[in-house]
This record gives C-alpha cells, structure tokens and sequence, in this order.
C-alpha cells in the first residue's frame, strides 16, 4: 500500500482519538449536513502542517476559523472548483508551498492519487451526487476492517473524504472520524454509472 509517511491526523475526545474529524461535532445543522468538503480540508491542512493529535475543542476552533473560505450552499454544500478554491486560498495564509486544482482525466486519477500519497500529501476526493439522475438513490458502500475482512459501514453520495492508503484493490479512507475503505472497483463503476468524473473526483494537490 502507498500510504502516508506519518500518522493521520488525530481529534482526542477524552480517551478516544478519532481518524481525522466529523462534521457531525458541529452544531450547525447546514455544516452537519454538508461541511464534509471542509473537514477534508481541514484535516489535509493540518497534516501539511505536520499536526498529528489535537484535542476536540482546538480542532472545532480551527475548522470555525476556516469555514468562511468555504461558503456552504444550505442543503447543496459545496462543489469542486470552489473547494479548490477556499483549499488555495488556506494554503496561501498558511504559507504552505502547494497549489490546489479540481479534476484529472480519468485515465490519470489512480497515478496522481498514487503520486500525492508517495508525495506525503493527502488526496481528497468526492463522491458526487447522482448523475443525470439528480433524484437518483443510489449510494457507494464504504466498509469497515472486521476481523480479517470488511463489513459494510455506511453508503454514502455527495460527499467528500480524504485518502490515507493506495493498494490495487482500495483506497483506506478517513471519514466522519473514522477509517473506513473504498473498493477502487467500486469507485470506478460509480463514477460511470450513477455519477460523471465531473462530480466523482480528486481535488489535485501539487508542490511548488
């Protein structure tokens, strides 16, 4: 597996850490419904940062800090190009020497993926919302370790969440405070049958 080089990001809530941060740890209603895009972000800019541990009150005052970058649409939230957006203009207040962009050609997804992990930095990607068919029900399964397999953790449609691993088979994923996995056969017949590579994508992430 192509992972990162040093742990994931970490919120301790009195003895229990999680993998990354939720949304769900907020009260507004609008930002528990659609802030994943800013919590990937989020958590991305503290790697970068070289943070690993933070306790839930420093990290809810960080990620309050940074939502006016990302101006939530209620009930929609927000799409690529404008996370890539919010996402450059953290990364210039930051001083943090990347550049953000939204969107690869299908055929380069799994390389620059499999790049920014080698490269120590985290991939953020979206699952996006049913394609032409906006009413559309259909979910991706994210599954959970369960003794020497998976079981099915949640289903899950316009939402963004951040790679930590890479194999030939999945990607090892933080959401909703949890490290969870995606089948990459799973994603690809997801993107081509429920959703376009519009939507279904990685926010790029380069050095400069």
């Amino acid at each position: 597996m192509i992972e990162l080089r040093r742990p994931y990001v970490c919120v301790q809530t009195g003895r229990t850490l999680s993998c990354g941060g939720s949304q769900n740890w907020f009260p507004d209603r609008n930002f528990r419904s659609c802030g994943c895009g800013v919590i990937a972000c989020a958590d991305t800019l503290l790697y970068l940062q070289g943070r690993e541990v933070l306790e839930r009150e420093e990290y809810t005052r960080y990620v309050n800090l940074l939502r006016r970058f990302f101006p939530l649409i209620p009930r929609h939230g927000i799409d690529g190009v404008r996370l890539a957006l919010g996402m450059n203009l953290c990364l210039r207040r930051d001083k943090l020497p990347f550049r953000a962009g939204w969107g690869v050609s299908g055929g380069r997804f799994w390389d620059k993926l499999a790049g920014m992990l080698a490269d120590d930095v985290p991939g953020i990607i979206a699952i996006g919302p049913n394609f032409p068919k906006v009413w559309g029900t259909e979910r991706l399964t994210l599954w959970r370790a369960a003794g020497d397999g998976y079981a099915e953790a949640e289903r899950t449609k316009a939402h963004f969440l951040t790679v930590t691993g890479l194999d030939d088979e999945r990607m090892r994923v933080s959401s909703w405070g949890r490290e969870l996995f995606i089948l990459r056969s799973d994603y690809e017949r997801y993107m081509r049958q429920q959703s376009v590579a519009l939507f279904t994508n990685l926010l790029s992430i380069r050095k400069i």
